[in-house]
Formats: structure tokens, C-alpha cells, sequence
């Protein structure tokens, strides 16, 4: 199994790097570092004699490469295999082209949020990644010291796609202690609702598919998906939310967004976004 955890090098990519250490002892992964440094796209592929001239970009390259290979060595005494990735340029293309040409099990992020004009028009890089990146992510906005996660929560709109996201999320869990399973789908005025008595008949069909665990459905109302899901988070005591990713058009997702990145910035939980 191979986790990539991309770092800024900052408090919160260092709390993912302590998720994904948590996750590698317990699932016997590998951890996959990777860090896009802030100098021009085509630097690095400029001729060494020429490259190393430029001073600034220089420095910013090996101490870029000097913190990677320190926590690499950190990881390493952890006893788990590490690797680590260096590009220059664009973070969200070379993101991109790394997990095109590595199959990663496991994304897992560090991330401050977004909000406001940054939200709409800019987005946080886990924003980007979830956007961009087809793979299982996991984003996390605090420190987690155990996987045990108590209460979980699988947010679904209820249709046939999610059920496929849902398994996989059952799958994801099992290996963890788990109290309970929680699936919600919000009623929001935004929407015309699904008749009470459809949305109970689709939330059985959740039930069954999580035959075993205990599980709990909710029909949960409020005045946004992501709202929603940040009230049941503290009404319920969640550790962990899963979603599914369903890709949403550019134009479309500038007027109502992305429920999905709109978690991602907002949750304090955990958010393990799910492609399938």
C-alpha cells in the first residue's frame, strides 16, 4: 500500500505527516513525501551549471530537498518505508502527473480552509487536489493521535452512485474502531425535497448494504449540505466524514460549488473523499 502525503512543510502538512504514520504502521504502507518547490515552472529543467546561478531559487531547492530528506530519515526510524518527491513549477500539475504515473492508495492532506473571495475564486490546494485528483483523500485540519474514530459519517444524496462510494467507505473503515456508522442525506430549502417516504426507502438500502456494522440513517435538515454536515458533526460527536466525488463541470460548480471541497474547507473532522 503506498500514501502520499503532500507537505508545504507547514503545521498542518506536518499533521498529515502524523495521520499518514498512524495509517502506514497500521495498514503496513509505505509513505510517498512530495513537495512542489516555489520556483519558476521550467527551472529545474534548465542545464545545472545555468540552474544553480540563480541563487534564490538555488537556496529554496535544497532546503527544500535538506527538510524532505529530514523527514524522510524521521519517518524511516518510525519503521516505515519513505520516499520522497521534489518538483519545481505548479502544484496542482505535478501533483497530477505523479499520481498519474504511482498508484497511491491513500492521499492524505494537511489543510487551513478556504473561505470567502479565496474559496470561490482561488480555493485551498486540498480544494484543488479534490477537485483534480482522482484517488482516495483524506484532508485533516487538526492532529490525530489514534484511528480510532468512534462515530463515523457517510454523507449521500441517495442515488445508485453513492451506494458504490458507500461500500468503499465500508471498506475503508473496517480495519479501525468504529462505534458506529452514521449515513445522512440534508434536506436543504434550496431543493425540492424527495418525498419523506422515498428518502426512507433509499436510506434502507443503506442499512442493508452495511450489514454488521451498526449503523444509524438520518434525514437531517438544514440550510446547506455543508452546514448540515458541520451541525450533525457536533451534534453526534463525529470523527470521521466520507463523501463521494462526484466531478462537477466548471461553470456549474462556480454558481452552487462543490459540496465536497465546500466540506473540505469547512470541516474540522476529518473529510475522506471517495472516487470511484
Amino acid at each position: 500500500m503506498k500514501i502520499l502525503v503532500p507537505t508545504d512543510f507547514s503545521e498542518v502538512a506536518g499533521y498529515a505527516i502524523e495521520t499518514a504514520i498512524l495509517f502506514a504502521k497500521k495498514l503496513e504502507a509505505e509513505i510517498h513525501l512530495y513537495h512542489s518547490a516555489n520556483v519558476p515552472d521550467d527551472w529545474e529543467d534548465l542545464p545545472a551549471d545555468v540552474r544553480y546561478q540563480d541563487e534564490l531559487n538555488k537556496n529554496i531547492a535544497i532546503k527544500a530537498r535538506s527538510k524532505l530528506q529530514d523527514l524522510q530519515r524521521r519517518i524511516k526510524k518510525e519503521g516505515i518505508a519513505c520516499q520522497y518527491h521534489y518538483t519545481g513549477g505548479k502544484f496542482i500539475q505535478n501533483i497530477t502527473e505523479i499520481t498519474d504515473k504511482i498508484d497511491f492508495d491513500l492521499i492524505i492532506m494537511g489543510s487551513h480552509g478556504a473561505s470567502g473571495k479565496e474559496e470561490w475564486f482561488m480555493g485551498s490546494n486540498a480544494q484543488k487536489v479534490v477537485r483534480k485528483v482522482r484517488n482516495q483523500i483524506i484532508v485533516v485540519k487538526n492532529q490525530m493521535r489514534t484511528l480510532a474514530f468512534g462515530d463515523v459519517l457517510f454523507v449521500s444524496g441517495l442515488d445508485q452512485e453513492d451506494q458504490e462510494a458507500f461500500r468503499k467507505f465500508l471498506d475503508f473503515i473496517t480495519p479501525f474502531n468504529v462505534d458506529k456508522v452514521h449515513v445522512m442525506t440534508v434536506d436543504t430549502s434550496a431543493f425540492f425535497s424527495q418525498p419523506a417516504v422515498i428518502i426512507k426507502s433509499a436510506l434502507k438500502d443503506f442499512e442493508q448494504i452495511a450489514e454488521g456494522f451498526d449503523v444509524s440513517t438520518h434525514f437531517y435538515s438544514d440550510y446547506s449540505i455543508d452546514s448540515g454536515v458541520r451541525h450533525f458533526c457536533e451534534d453526534f460527536d463525529i470523527g470521521l466524514v466520507g463523501i463521494s466525488n462526484h466531478a462537477k463541470r466548471p461553470i456549474k460548480r462556480l454558481f452552487v460549488g462543490s459540496n465536497v471541497e465546500m466540506i473540505v474547507n469547512h470541516s474540522k473532522v476529518p473529510v475522506l473523499s471517495i472516487d470511484y
